[in-house]
């Protein structure tokens, strides 16, 4: 069953990394160190009402009261997308990514907390909304296998 809360969680990070153009490592280090996480876990209920946009544009200002400097942010909508194909390609890699943190959350006997931290893993999430390389059609259990090895990969180097 789909967690609501996560898959917030996950679509508002896509959009917070798609509007400053930061990277998915980057963005988790921020949201860790500035409570973003917990703030949208605390306001679910208030968030969820409006769009994701204003989810979004609401923890720009959280930060910016908190003194990070966001450069070059643009607090206005966020851009629409003319393309419906590429809004159900991200729908679907945001279903993905939900789907795999609570199965690797169960599998390892670990908060889903937890394993969104792990699982936002740059290459992964890069690769899984990467559309012309077709990791998003393929699901969350070869999602999490690609992860493994990309964590793999990078203990190795």
């Amino acid at each position: 069953m789909l967690n609501e809360l996560i898959f917030f969680e996950v679509r508002i990070f896509r959009m917070f990394c798609e509007k400053l153009q930061v990277s998915s490592a980057d963005t988790n280090k921020l949201f860790e160190t500035y409570g973003v996480w917990k703030y949208i876990e605390d306001t679910y209920d208030m968030l969820s009402l409006s769009s994701d946009e204003c989810a979004v544009n609401d923890i720009v200002e959280m930060l910016k009261i908190n003194g990070v400097k966001l450069e070059g942010v643009v607090c206005n909508k966020l851009e629409a997308v003319t393309d419906k194909s590429t809004e159900q390609e991200r729908f679907c890699a945001d279903l993905i990514l939900t789907d795999a943190i609570m199965d690797m959350a169960d599998e390892e006997g670990i908060s889903w907390q937890e394993t969104r931290h792990k699982i936002l893993n740059p290459e992964a999430y890069k690769a899984l909304y990467d559309f012309e390389a077709g990791l998003w059609e393929t699901g969350p259990d070869y999602f999490r296998y690609f992860y493994k090895t990309c964590s793999i990969n990078e203990s190795k180097l």
